[in-house]
């Protein structure tokens, strides 16, 4: 099968065995791919973290994880830029499924309209429990289908976009306020990806490592040193933003347009 949706690899300059890893697993699947260099919140330049805030929705943005969107930032310079009408992006701690590649090889199963979608499970050593649409599409012999997002799921190690999402993206107000995995898969704080309106492929055909020292390098979010009190207070910010979409959630539900789904582990 030849594969017709290119996919590029955000790594830390800092971590080619991360790189080898990952590159290994790629080229075993018969893969084709590229780097690209990720912006390293620890040395850059200010000046490249100029689209990130410090602060938002749900509280202060490290550099690494300012630096992190950054890197996502370029990709959607690539894919906007290329000639494919998709991509896809991976960080370089994810882990793929052996029939990562059939779902390069076509795009029948991709919805019309998609700006995104989700191709990992966030957390893969927990069960997650999202708000989901009916089957869109069905992919890899109706293996794994297509839902429309309708609650958070973090996690940015593995996404498909379509050149007209990337464009979206570029062209959005700046400054980002929120990390990138929020930008793009969390309605109750990013207005970018209700515009988005993205989709999820259930069950996961990508996941990010949990072995002992892996973990991703260029977001640090939940490792900022934050004082008890400011803890508190981010909790309460985020629980606020959660509220703002709870009206329209509970109409779905009770419409049955959609209803809560457990993605399961890998």
């Amino acid at each position: 099968m030849e594969q017709i949706i290119p996919v590029w690899v955000i790594n830390l300059k800092k971590r080619p065995d991360r790189l080898q890893k990952v590159g290994e697993r790629l080229d075993e699947l018969g893969i084709i791919w590229e780097r690209i260099e990720a912006i390293d919140g620890q040395t850059c330049e200010d000046y490249l973290l100029k689209n990130t805030a410090k602060n938002g929705e749900i509280g202060p943005l490290s550099d690494n994880t300012r630096a992190c969107s950054a890197s996502h930032y370029c990709f959607w310079e690539k894919l906007a830029n290329d000639a494919s009408l998709f991509g896809v992006v991976l960080e370089d701690d994810v882990e793929l499924s052996d029939d990562f590649k059939e779902l390069l090889c076509n795009v029948n199963w991709i919805p019309e309209n998609t700006n995104i979608i989700k191709l990992e499970k966030f957390l893969p050593n927990k069960v997650s429990k999202v708000l989901l649409g009916g089957v869109v599409s069905n992919a890899l012999n109706s293996t794994r289908q297509v839902h429309r997002m309708f609650s958070r799921h973090t996690g940015a190690a593995a996404y498909l976009m379509s050149k007209n999402g990337a464009k979206n993206a570029l062209n959005w107000d700046l400054p980002f306020t929120v990390p990138v995995d929020h930008l793009l898969f969390n309605e109750t704080v990013s207005k970018l990806s209700s515009s988005l309106r993205p989709f999820i492929l259930v069950p996961p055909i990508a996941w990010q490592s949990v072995e002992i020292g892996q973990g991703s390098n260029i977001d640090d979010t939940n490792r900022m040193h934050l004082s008890k009190a400011k803890k508190i207070f981010r909790s309460i910010k985020r629980a606020y933003y959660e509220t703002k979409l709870l009206p329209k959630q509970l109409f779905l539900l009770f419409t049955r347009e959609a209803i809560v789904k457990k993605i399961f582990p890998k």
